[in-house]
């Protein structure tokens, strides 16, 4: 059965107005996209080269690699979530909300 299935309707009012309102999907997609970049940002900074001696170009190229690598690591995280909120989605929560009569119901 799809997320969208056109059978699905809402048990108050009778509407087919229903959308799914996927809050694992975006919890655990923001969760990952947070996650995956501090994690990243901090480990890349903590390893910036240091002292006196170093020069601007050296440290404005570790800053930029740093902030890249975040950036990728919170894409990905922020996929890996979003996957794994959508199975909650789908298997656990089952939520949906009716657009018409503004209420949300699990629909089985």
């Amino acid at each position: 059965m799809s997320l969208f299935s056109s059978s699905t309707f809402c048990p108050f009012c009778r509407s087919h107005d229903v959308v799914p309102r996927s809050v694992g999907l975006k919890l655990f997609g923001t969760l990952g996209l947070l996650a995956g970049t501090a994690s990243v940002l901090r480990a890349s900074i903590k390893h910036l080269p240091t002292g006196t001696v170093s020069l601007p170009g050296v440290a404005l190229s570790g800053i930029a690699a740093a902030v890249l690598a975040a950036l990728n690591a919170g894409a990905l995280g922020c996929e890996v979530g979003s996957k794994a909120g959508a199975q909650l989605d789908r298997m656990l929560l089952g939520n949906r909300f009716c657009q018409t009569c503004k209420r949300s119901f699990i629909c089985l």
